[in-house]
């Protein structure tokens, strides 16, 4: 059974594309290689464990960041569906009327 995480980890990979990092992504890649090359066995596990923790890290922020803007897109969309439009400048009045 799918969850909603499931379900906005699709509309992720459908909206947001990787690509546009790739020469960052790559740009790491070397650097890992090249610090792997001067680490013992012991310290290599340790800066894969490092990179996995980070890997885990930077995906659950995408997919957090994702479900923001979702949400937040979903605001607008049901903000600019309401009749009368949503006003700031009346809510304040409003507001300000109920103080006095």
């Amino acid at each position: 059974m799918a969850t909603p995480d499931d379900y906005m980890q699709a509309l992720q990979a459908r909206f947001s594309p990787e690509s546009l990092c790739a020469e960052q992504q790559a740009e790491v890649m070397r650097l890992h290689r090249r610090l792997e090359k001067k680490l013992d066995r012991k310290n290599q596990i340790r800066l894969l464990e490092l990179v996995d923790a980070e890997a885990r890290l930077r995906d659950d922020v995408s997919l957090e960041s994702f479900i923001a803007g979702f949400r937040l897109a979903c605001g607008i969309a049901h903000e600019l569906g309401i009749e009368p439009p949503y006003s700031f400048h009346l809510e304040e009045e409003e507001r300000i009327g109920k103080k006095g």
